[in-house]
C-alpha cells in the first residue's frame, strides 16, 4: 500500500493537467516552431518513448550500464549526479535528407548541485526548389541549433529542483536573417519513496522565433512574424516493480498563434477600404507516454517504450532499445534506440556513446 499512494498522486496531477486542457481548445496537431529539436536527446531516453522527465527510481545493483536521464528532459535531474562526469553523443539517423545530432556534459557541483551543458543540430540538407513555372532554382538546406544548460540543487533528500536556459538558433534560408531565442525551463523531481519518483516539469517559456521574409519575396513593407514555441507542461512517474523499471508521463502543449482577419469595408459607394485584425488564438495538443526497462544481464539492459497522440488516429509510436556495458572498459557505455513514426517517415536510429569519468 506504500508504494500505491505515491502513484495515486501522480494520477491526481495527471487529472488536474487535463482539466487545464481543456480551457483551450484542441489541436489539430503539426508543425511547430522548435519541433525539430524535440526528437528527444539520446539512445535511451527515446527507446523508453521519452517518457523519463522522473528519472530512474531504482535500479539493480549489479546493473553496469549506469542508467541516467539526461536534464534535457527536467532541469531537476542535474542535482542527481552526485560525484562523476558524465560525456554523451548521440547521432539520429533519419530519412528525407534530415540530421540530427546532440552532445552533452553532466558535471557534480559538491555538496548538493549540479550541472548540464548540452548541444544539438539539427535540419535537412538537400531541398530542391523550384518557381512557380516549375524551373530549378537550386538547392537549400534548413538549420537548427539548440545550446542548453541546466542547474539542478538538491533541496532536500527528497525533493530536487532545476532550472535550465536555451539559445534556439533557427536559420531556414540564405536570404532570410536567422531567428536566435531563449528559453527557460523549470522542474521539479520528488521522490515520494525509495521506489517512486514523481515530476513536474514546464518548458520552452518565453521561447519564441521572429521571421521576416521581406528580402525574400522584395517585399520591404513586409512586418515581422512571431512564432511562438509551445509552452510544453509534463508531469511524469517513474517507479521500480518486480526488478523492472516502470515510466508514465502525461504532457501538454499549449501553442499560440497569429492570425490576421481582414474586413472589407465600402465608402461613399465607391472606394474600397480594407481593415486587418490581428488575434492571438490557443490551442493545445497532448501526449501519454509509457514505457518499462529491465535489465537482463549485468551487462545488458532492454528499453521499450510507447508514445501517442490523444488527438489523432493512427498516433501510436512504438519505441525499443538497449544499453550495453563494456566489460573490457566499463567506463564506456552504449545505447541504441529504435522508434517507428505515426505519420508514415522513416523509421529513426539512434546510436549514443557514453563516457564516465
Amino acid at each position: 500500500m506504500k508504494n500505491v499512494r505515491p502513484i495515486f498522486v501522480a494520477l491526481t496531477t495527471i487529472l488536474i493537467l487535463i482539466t487545464i486542457r481543456s480551457t483551450s481548445a484542441h489541436a489539430q496537431f503539426g508543425g511547430y516552431a522548435g519541433s525539430s529539436l524535440q526528437l528527444g536527446f539520446d539512445a535511451q531516453s527515446v527507446a523508453l518513448g521519452n517518457a523519463v522527465s522522473a528519472g530512474f527510481s531504482k535500479h539493480n545493483p549489479m546493473d553496469s550500464t549506469d542508467l541516467e536521464v539526461q536534464p534535457y528532459y527536467n532541469p531537476a535531474l542535474a542535482a542527481s549526479n552526485t560525484s562523476n562526469t558524465h560525456f554523451s553523443l548521440s547521432v539520429f539517423q533519419l530519412g528525407l535528407d534530415r540530421h540530427y545530432q546532440s552532445l552533452g556534459a553532466r558535471l557534480a557541483l559538491p555538496p548538493k548541485a549540479g550541472l548540464f551543458i548540452g548541444l544539438i543540430r539539427a535540419g535537412v540538407h538537400d531541398i530542391d526548389t523550384r518557381s512557380l513555372s516549375g524551373y530549378p532554382l537550386g538547392m537549400v538546406s534548413t538549420s537548427d541549433v539548440q545550446l542548453q544548460s541546466a542547474f539542478g540543487i538538491r533541496l532536500s533528500e527528497w525533493v530536487h529542483a532545476g532550472i535550465g536556459f536555451k539559445i534556439n538558433r533557427a536559420d531556414y534560408h540564405a536570404e532570410m536573417k536567422a531567428s536566435t531565442s531563449v528559453g527557460v525551463d523549470i522542474g521539479m523531481l520528488f521522490k515520494l519513496s525509495q521506489h517512486t519518483h514523481w515530476a513536474f516539469v514546464v518548458q520552452d517559456l518565453l521561447a519564441e522565433h521572429t521571421w521576416n521574409s521581406g528580402d525574400l519575396y522584395n517585399q520591404p513593407q513586409s512586418r515581422n512574424r512571431v512564432e511562438a514555441m509551445p509552452l510544453r507542461l509534463k508531469t511524469s512517474v517513474s517507479t521500480y516493480v518486480m526488478d523492472t523499471n516502470l515510466f508514465a508521463e502525461y504532457e501538454i502543449k499549449r501553442f499560440s498563434s497569429e492570425v490576421t482577419t481582414r474586413e472589407l469595408f465600402l465608402a461613399d459607394g465607391a472606394s474600397v477600404q480594407y481593415v486587418e485584425t490581428l488575434e492571438t488564438r490557443f490551442t493545445s495538443a497532448s501526449f501519454l507516454r509509457i514505457a518499462a526497462s529491465r535489465s537482463l544481464h549485468p551487462f545488458f539492459r532492454l528499453h521499450m517504450g510507447w508514445n501517442r497522440y490523444l488527438g489523432g488516429l493512427s498516433s501510436n509510436e512504438w519505441r525499443s532499445g538497449f544499453s550495453l556495458s563494456m566489460p573490457f572498459q566499463p567506463a564506456l557505455k552504449v545505447d541504441y534506440g529504435f522508434s517507428t513514426s505515426g505519420n508514415h517517415l522513416k523509421s529513426t536510429h539512434i546510436f549514443t556513446l557514453r563516457y564516465i569519468l
